[in-house]
C-alpha cells in the first residue's frame, strides 16, 4: 500500500520545476557574494514579484553592492516594494499578530535607547534563529505496514501523531573568504501515541549538529556542507540508541532539479550502542528536491545494498492563502524512520501542517 501511495504522489508531482528561495539568496548577500545575490533577487522580482527581493534590489543600487550606484533605480525599487508590502500585508493573521506584539512595547515604561533596544528584542523575540529542517506536525500518521518496538506494557496504536522541531543559528560567516556560513542546528522528532488507551511518547530523537555551508559557483555543483553531529533517543539501558558521526553533503543543480548527495562516517564510542546501526542506515543518502511555483516535493533514497533501504517522500503547498502555513503530506517505507526502530521495517503515511519547508 505504502509503495502505491508513494508512486501515485510522485507521479503527480514529477513534472514540477524549481524556484529560488529568498532565504538562500539572502545568505549569499550576507556573505558578500553580491553578484550571485543580485541575480537571485532579480529573478525573484521578475518571476514571483517578491517584495523582499525588490526591496533588496533598491538597497543594493543605493549602496553600490554588486552594481553601480544609481539613486533613481533605488527609488524605483523602493516604491515598488512599498506597494507590494502594502498589498500583501493587509489584514493577514501574521500582520495582526505582529501589530499586537508591537503594542506590548507601547505599554512598557520608556528607557534610554540602548535599554529600550534590549527590551524590544526580548519582548518580540528578534533573534537570529531560523528554520533548519522542516518544522511540522502530522495529527494523523498511520502505520500501514511493518511494526514498532514495544514500549513496556503499552498498547501500540497504528495511528499516532508525529511532529518535528528544527532550528539553526548562524554563528559566523566568510572567515576563510569562501563565503562560507558556520551554523549550529538542533532537530527533534517525536512520535506521540495520542490515540491509544494511554497517550504517551513512543519515541523522541534528538539531533544537535555543527556545520559549515560553502557556496560553489560551478555549472552543476552549487554548495558543500560539512557537519559534526550527535543523535540519540535520550533513553538508557537496553533501549538506548545513540551515535556520533561526521557527514559531508554536496548539492547539485541539473536544469531545475536540485540534488543532495550525503555521506556519513560513524565515530567509535567508548560505549557502543546499537553497533549494527549503519548496517540498516547505510553510509549515506541521496535526496531530490523539486519545487514549482507554490508546490514543493522531496524524495529521499537510502540503501545499504543488503536489502535494508528507506524511501521517504514529502509534499508541501501553502494552506489556503497563507504565506506561513503549509499543507504537509509524508510517506515513508523502510528502515531507520526512528532510532528505536532502526532495525524494524516501517511503512507509514501522514498528513498535517508545516510552518517551514
Amino acid at each position: 500500500m505504502i509503495k502505491n501511495i508513494i508512486l501515485l504522489i510522485f507521479l503527480c508531482t514529477i513534472s514540477l520545476f524549481a524556484e529560488e528561495d529568498y532565504e538562500d539568496i539572502y545568505t549569499l548577500y550576507e556573505t558578500k557574494n553580491y553578484k550571485e545575490a543580485l541575480k537571485g533577487f532579480q529573478r525573484l522580482s521578475q518571476e514571483n514579484n517578491d517584495s523582499d527581493a525588490i526591496y533588496m534590489l533598491g538597497y543594493m543600487y543605493e549602496h553600490a553592492q554588486g552594481v553601480k550606484k544609481d539613486k533613481e533605480k533605488a527609488d524605483y525599487y523602493y516604491k515598488l516594494a512599498s506597494k507590494g508590502y502594502f498589498q500583501q500585508h493587509q489584514d493577514t493573521p501574521f500582520n495582526n499578530a505582529h501589530k499586537e506584539k508591537k503594542s506590548l512595547i507601547k505599554y512598557i515604561t520608556k528607557a534610554d535607547p540602548q535599554t529600550a533596544y534590549t527590551i524590544r528584542r526580548y519582548a518580540q523575540s528578534l533573534y537570529n534563529v531560523k528554520a533548519h529542517k522542516p518544522n511540522y506536525v502530522l495529527p494523523v500518521s498511520y502505520r500501514c505496514g511493518g511494526k514498532y518496538k514495544a514500549v513496556g506494557e503499552h498498547q501500540l496504536s497504528k495511528t499516532e501523531m508525529e511532529f518535528q522541531i528544527s532550528l539553526k543559528y548562524d554563528i559566523e560567516a566568510n572567515v576563510l573568504g569562501l563565503h562560507e556560513v558556520y551554523s549550529f542546528g538542533y532537530t527533534q522528532r517525536s512520535f506521540w501515541q495520542a490515540y491509544g488507551e494511554s497517550a504517551y511518547f513512543r519515541e523522541s530523537n534528538y539531533n544537535p549538529e555543527l556545520f559549515t555551508t560553502i557556496p560553489i559557483d560551478t555549472k552543476y555543483i552549487k554548495a558543500l556542507r560539512i557537519s559534526l553531529a550527535h543523535q540519540s533517543n535520550g533513553r538508557g539501558g537496553d533501549e538506548e540508541r545513540s551515535w556520533n558521526y561526521a557527514s559531508s553533503s554536496v548539492f547539485f543543480q541539473t536544469g531545475l532539479l536540485f540534488t543532495e548527495l550525503r555521506l556519513w562516517y560513524r565515530f567509535h564510542d567508548v560505549i557502543e550502542y546499537n553497533e549494527d546501526l549503519v548496517d540498516y542506515m547505510g553510509y549515506g543518502h541521496i535526496r531530490f528536491l523539486l519545487p514549482y511555483k507554490k508546490h514543493l516535493a522531496k524524495l529521499l533514497l537510502r540503501n545499504n545494498f543488503d536489502g535494508k533501504y528507506a524511501v521517504e517522500f514529502s509534499y508541501t503547498h501553502p494552506f489556503l492563502h497563507s504565506r506561513d502555513l503549509f499543507l504537509y503530506v509524508k510517506a515513508f517505507s523502510g528502515y531507520g524512520e526512528s532510532l528505536i526502530d532502526y532495525d524494524n521495517r516501517v511503512d507509514k503515511v501522514g498528513i498535517g501542517f508545516s510552518i517551514s519547508r
